[in-house]
């Protein structure tokens, strides 16, 4: 367990190694800018996954030729927003965890045993994948 305020990219090598060791390889990993890192990619790939990492852009960068940026407000500064080409890939899973997080049980986790909050994370996604 770690705080929720905590950046999650330091979680995601053991939680791909506790799957390795479990038998689930994962062919490929698919991920926001929060996880670009060049150190990440590699540790994947010497795992035999390929990243699926979006590209962060630096401070000052101008956005790459075939990019379509468009200029959004930050506080009282405009800056250039790019689009994410990995985002239509991912979007049906951030759609799911969103879907998820409307059951305000598992919104944030307050029980005290993890048995139970897995379990009404069970009782969640079964909710979710259940067609009427």
């Amino acid at each position: 367990m770690a705080p929720g305020n905590e950046n999650e990219r330091r979680h995601l090598l053991p939680l791909i190694d506790a799957l390795i060791g479990r038998g689930l390889v994962p062919g490929e990993v698919w991920a926001d800018r929060g996880y670009d890192s060049l150190a990440l990619e590699q540790a994947l790939r010497d795992r035999s996954i390929e990243p699926r990492l979006s590209r962060r852009r630096r401070a000052n960068q101008p956005p790459a030729a075939d990019e379509v940026a468009r200029e959004v407000w930050r506080g009282k500064k405009r800056t250039a927003k790019t689009r994410d080409p990995h985002a239509r890939h991912r979007w049906p899973i951030e759609r799911t965890n969103a879907w998820l997080k409307a059951k305000r049980r598992t919104a944030t986790r307050r029980d005290r045993k993890a048995d139970n909050y897995l379990a009404f994370l069970h009782l969640g996604m079964i909710l979710i994948g259940h067609v009427p």
